[in-house]
């Protein structure tokens, strides 16, 4: 049977080597999308395999597959397709129900097996994305939503006020917020936040 594969990633010349790499290897119908607000959630059940970038214009890869998932699509597969090896981000998308995680920079042969694999029923991880899943441990905690929300806006220089006036809470609600942060990450500062969020790709 031939694959129908939908690579969803906003760099074209990216997009355009690896449709070229897996016509030749699956023969498959390809089709690309740079924005993910240009595919509707039900239109991913037409496909067998999504390849999806982490940071897309609109949202992050993860978020896109959580989306997917929530309609009820259990059949389509995900394979994230990264420049970024963090734990954090491989934490959150194995919490959204991907079928392996891959680097943008690992070797091509990486490409094919990954999706033969995931098209066989099975989960990939390449080689170095297994390498930094030994670092999951309590510490890479994902924050909820609003908390990573509040992360942002401090990282971009708001105050409680600020946040407060953007989100529609009290300042008071924001401060509650930011000490339960610190107290999560176990880290002290403002200037601590702010590095977390840009290492953990918040910003």
């Amino acid at each position: 049977m031939t694959p129908k594969i939908l690579i969803l990633d906003d760099h074209m010349l990216f997009c355009q080597g690896i449709e070229r790499i897996l016509l030749e290897q699956f023969n498959s119908e390809i089709n690309i999308i740079n924005n993910p607000e240009d595919v509707a959630l039900d239109e991913v059940l037409n496909f067998d395999i999504v390849l999806v970038d982490m940071d897309m214009p609109s949202q992050k890869g993860y978020e896109f597959v959580s989306s997917v998932k929530a309609t009820g699509n259990t059949t389509t597969k995900f394979l994230i397709v990264s420049m970024h090896n963090k734990p954090s981000l491989v934490k959150k998308s194995i919490e959204s129900g991907v079928n392996g995680y891959i680097l943008k920079d690992d070797p091509l042969e990486v490409f094919t097996l990954a999706i033969t694999e995931i098209l066989e029923g099975k989960e990939y991880y390449s080689e170095r994305v297994r390498e930094s899943m030994k670092y999951l441990t309590l510490e890479t905690i994902v924050l909820s939503p609003r908390e990573e929300q509040i992360i942002k806006y401090i990282a971009k220089g708001l105050n409680a006020n600020d946040i407060a006036e953007m989100l529609y809470i009290s300042v008071e609600t924001v401060k509650t917020h930011n000490r339960n942060i610190k107290s999560k990450l176990k880290i002290e500062n403002r200037a601590q936040l702010i590095k977390y969020a840009y290492k953990n790709l918040l910003t």
